[in-house]
């Protein structure tokens, strides 16, 4: 089938999969960082996404940065869980909600963030054995004292205030960086892709084994259709965390966007494995990938079909449905 004739059979497909950009701003997300004492990352632990009635949605780990993300959950309460076997820390829960939040007549996305600080098991020992500490700083009282009140800004949703602060911390010790991740993924999620990228690019001088900094760095990028710079910030990622869903997945994107459709496709299925085929962002740009780059209709299909089992209550299932039926259409013809 060549190209003109996908467009003319598939004018759905123009609306719902000519979306070449991040796909993320669409998929609800719940990401955080888990700190160990001296507000040291903690890696390598156990983080668990559970619903209202105490049933495990997903599990991951944390990279190296002390970094977790869950994506594609529904609107509705639920309990982060942080389950540190083999080290001296206590167990910890944190509850987080997504909102379905309505604009211009359609549900747009949230975005959460929760972090978590260790508190040490009461019978530890007092020498403390941390797991997967790759980073420490020793860090400026004023600066420090700056940057946990931009944090309890933005997680206020006082984001003004809290980039603000963010920014005062750097200024009073430029290589904070906590500070300049943290400011990175502030401005990343306000689509400043400009700052961000400056911002990242400091922070991956700063502690260049960051997965976290390198993927802030690789979506940045990805968004701005620097696609070749996008991929090698993305490998950087992966390198340093390759069991991570949402790295593979960037770097997936990025491959894709350097039209290495081939290789796009071997990030994305290895993200698809790792998040045991649980995260709507995956299954959704491998949809992208099979229907325009790769004209596999069967294969974009099933991925839109198992998208949208994730995700019933979209609020474009119907017209997925309908391409869905129309692609398995075309594969027979």
């Amino acid at each position: 089938m060549t190209r003109s004739t996908f467009v003319r059979i598939f004018p759905a497909a123009l609306f719902l999969l000519v979306l070449n950009g991040v796909a993320f701003s669409q998929i609800n997300r719940i990401s955080g960082q888990v700190f160990g004492s001296g507000r040291r990352p903690v890696s390598d632990v156990y983080i668990e996404l559970l619903n209202e009635v105490n049933t495990v949605l997903g599990r991951t780990k944390t990279d190296g940065s002390g970094t977790y993300f869950f994506s594609g959950m529904t609107a509705g309460k639920f309990t982060v869980r942080v389950r540190p076997f083999g080290t001296d820390y206590e167990e910890q829960f944190g509850e987080v909600e997504i909102i379905a939040v309505v604009y211009g007549g359609r549900t747009t996305a949230d975005s959460q963030q929760k972090d978590f600080y260790l508190r040490s098991r009461t019978e530890a020992n007092k020498k403390k054995t941390i797991n997967g500490v790759v980073f420490a700083q020793e860090v400026p009282k004023v600066a420090q004292t700056l940057f946990e009140k931009a944090v309890g800004d933005l997680d206020g949703n006082r984001v003004d205030a809290g980039i603000a602060g963010l920014q005062a911390a750097i200024k009073e010790f430029p290589t904070y960086y906590d500070a300049l991740d943290r400011l990175g993924v502030a401005l990343l999620r306000q689509k400043k892709y400009a700052e961000a990228q400056a911002i990242f690019e400091r922070a991956v001088a700063v502690h260049p084994r960051s997965s976290n900094s390198w993927y802030g760095l690789g979506f940045v990028l990805c968004a701005q259709d620097k696609a070749k710079d996008a991929v090698t910030a993305s490998r950087k990622a992966a390198e340093l965390s390759p069991e991570s869903a949402d790295i593979n997945l960037i770097l997936g994107m990025s491959l894709r966007k350097d039209q290495q459709f081939k290789d796009a496709e071997s990030a994305m299925l290895k993200a698809k494995k790792i998040s045991e085929g649980k995260s709507a962002d995956v299954l959704w740009n491998l949809a992208l990938l099979y229907n325009h780059d790769l004209k596999d209709n069967k294969r974009a299909a099933d991925e839109l079909e198992s998208y949208l089992k994730l995700l019933p209550d979209h609020p474009n299932a119907e017209n997925l449905k309908k391409l869905i039926k129309q692609l398995r259409s075309a594969t027979q013809s």
